[in-house]
């Protein structure tokens, strides 16, 4: 299924951010559920109990707003709805009823420039705790996915927002067809003309598409209305900020590929709603128990446990390289590629060893280890491990850098170690014959790294730690594109 060039598009001047003012908050009805009002998307109808359960009210610090959990842990919704005081509720009312989930905090996309710039008006907020027992809507991603995002396709709105009556505060969906798709723009526009369409309250919500498998995924953010209520509606593509949320949430939210885009599965990469639409299961005080998942995705390629197993993954340390020298006290980024054979198995986990000492572990590509302070001077020696979900562990060579030090010329491999030191797999598909964990010490530097001052976000720390000695001070994710 090729993807379409879409038409050249004229977007209307004419646009209203969909957010309800924070005055439709100020006396919300204390029983909204007996008031069986209209439908609220426009042209739409209302949702039964646990329908359609990953679209969630964003209220308070402005206004009301509809978001989608396409994390455990992240809801998205836009970024003109603001950051501030928000609640997130799950269930069909917005006021009350269904579940609340305490947020750990949320940010707006800085580069949102007003509401001409629908392609950036997207926002997040990480809860404080995940979400495990509700299929999600995770994100359409990658070259792959996105050819089902074309004009002509159906997709499925859903939003808290006003009707043509003018009601608000009870959720509501429709089906209705795409009618533009920008690209480099990063926008749709849906709706109107008599269709399902979104409507002030709806900012932020999903528009959602089904792929072949039964499942729902999360494509579109709400961002404006041209022509009133019902109007021909602009989403925020998800795509264009998935390396935003990844690099500021911490979260990795794309469990079907790799951060170029490319189909790289792990076991996450299944299990998401596959409700038939407006057929909800279960109730709230169960999180809508018995919601029906999809198996393991092979939507664009082999299943995650339907790879070679034998075929090993790549890992090497891209930045530093063998020789930089760094004054003491420095923050140092440390950069790793690694990569599933196109063959055999995802990347489960990308650990950081230093003078032989395990110091940080990274769950998801990029894998980057940033702000690493040495605090000591000496050489320092990294090896970077891959482990993938077949259980075969890589090890990188090493790279030694110096601390107020010049690092003596890289050595030549050693013959006699063979396939490097039988780590579970290492050897030529990124293993090391240097000497392996020791090595570190052959320049000087104590075998537990100590001298770097770090703070590892995965794993136990080692003795080291009770001294002080290292770990990474900071570990941020980051994604291009």
């Amino acid at each position: 299924m090729g993807l379409r060039h879409p038409p050249t598009l004229a977007f209307l001047t004419l646009t209203f951010a969909l957010t309800l003012p924070g005055l439709a908050l100020a006396s919300p009805p204390t029983d909204i559920e007996a008031l069986h009002p209209e439908p609220l998307i426009a042209n739409g109808q209302g949702v039964g109990q646990c329908a359609w359960p990953t679209a969630v009210a964003v209220t308070g610090g402005g206004g009301l707003c509809t978001g989608t959990l396409i994390h455990p842990q992240l809801v998205v919704y836009a970024a003109h709805c603001g950051a501030g005081n928000k609640t997130i509720r799950f269930g069909e009312t917005a006021f009350s009823g269904g579940r609340t989930e305490s947020v750990q905090f949320c940010m707006t996309n800085p580069d949102y420039g007003g509401t001409g710039d629908q392609g950036h008006d997207w926002a997040f907020c990480r809860l404080k705790n995940p979400v495990t027992d509700l299929p999600i809507t995770p994100p359409v991603s990658g070259p792959c996915e996105n050819t089902i995002i074309q004009i002509n396709q159906q997709v499925a709105v859903v939003g808290f927002g006003e009707t043509l009556q003018g009601s608000s505060g009870v959720k509501n969906w429709g089906f209705t067809n795409l009618l533009a798709v920008d690209k480099p723009g990063n926008k749709v526009v849906l709706g109107g003309g008599g269709t399902s369409s979104v409507c002030p309250g709806d900012s932020g919500g999903p528009a959602y598409v089904q792929f072949p498998d039964g499942s729902w995924r999360t494509f579109g953010i709400a961002s404006t209305v041209s022509g009133g209520c019902g109007g021909n509606g602009t989403h925020a593509l998800l795509e264009g900020a998935l390396g935003w949320l990844e690099a500021e949430s911490g979260l990795d939210v794309t469990p079907c590929t790799d951060s170029e885009g490319n189909w790289a599965p792990g076991p996450l990469c299944g299990g998401f709603n596959t409700l038939t639409p407006n057929q909800g299961v279960g109730d709230w005080s169960s999180w809508c128990a018995g919601t029906p998942a999809s198996v393991v995705s092979d939507v664009c390629g082999n299943a995650w446990d339907d790879f070679d197993e034998g075929q090993l993954p790549s890992v090497s340390i891209a930045s530093p390289v063998w020789g930089d020298t760094f004054q003491a006290n420095s923050e140092v980024d440390i950069f790793i590629d690694a990569a599933k054979h196109p063959d055999g198995f995802s990347i489960k986990e990308v650990r950081l060893k230093i003078n032989g000492g395990d110091v940080a572990s990274d769950l998801a590509d990029p894998y980057e280890f940033l702000k690493a302070n040495f605090v000591t001077p000496g050489v320092f020696t990294m090896v970077a491990v891959a482990e993938d979900w077949s259980g075969n562990i890589v090890e990188s060579e090493p790279v030694a850098i110096g601390i107020d030090t010049e690092v003596p010329p890289k050595p030549e491999p050693d013959p006699d170690t063979g396939d490097g030191d039988g780590d579970g797999g290492s050897g030529d598909d990124g293993g090391t014959s240097f000497g392996g964990d020791d090595f570190g010490a052959d320049f000087g530097a104590d075998d537990d790294g100590a001298g770097c001052a770090c703070n590892s976000t995965e794993g136990s720390p080692g003795p080291w730690w009770l001294l002080g000695g290292l770990g990474l001070l900071g570990l941020r994710r980051r994604r291009d594109g």
